[in-house]
């Protein structure tokens, strides 16, 4: 299992660091699914996911009746949810490379 991570973070390393221009989000994404192998139907519930998790932190950050410690509250519960739910579509392995290509996009200056 660790060489499995050891591979997947190297990977990613790799990828990101050998392109000369920047990917899109899309793209960065496709790339991470390859690497984790997932199946085409994984693969779309993936993007559903992240779909809703897009619109719903959208609209939690949006919601004008929230205080701001209200909105973090709402946020943190969801990014549980959210982890939740990930960890339902894919396998432990699966969930550490993602969980590590999150953090790699963190970690990076925005451009």
């Amino acid at each position: 299992m660790k060489k499995i991570i050891l591979f997947g973070i190297m990977l990613i390393s790799t990828v990101m660091v050998a392109q000369s221009k920047p990917k899109s989000m899309k793209d960065r994404r496709d790339s991470i699914f390859t690497v984790m192998k997932l199946s085409d139907a994984n693969r779309q519930k993936m993007y559903e996911l992240i779909s809703e998790n897009g619109k719903t932190q959208k609209a939690i950050k949006e919601d004008a009746t929230l205080t701001d410690e209200q909105r973090k509250e709402k946020l943190q519960a969801w990014k549980k949810d959210i982890t939740v739910k990930e960890k339902t579509i894919l396998t432990p392995e699966e969930f550490l490379i993602w969980r590590d290509f999150g953090k790699s996009l963190s970690n990076k200056p925005k451009q």
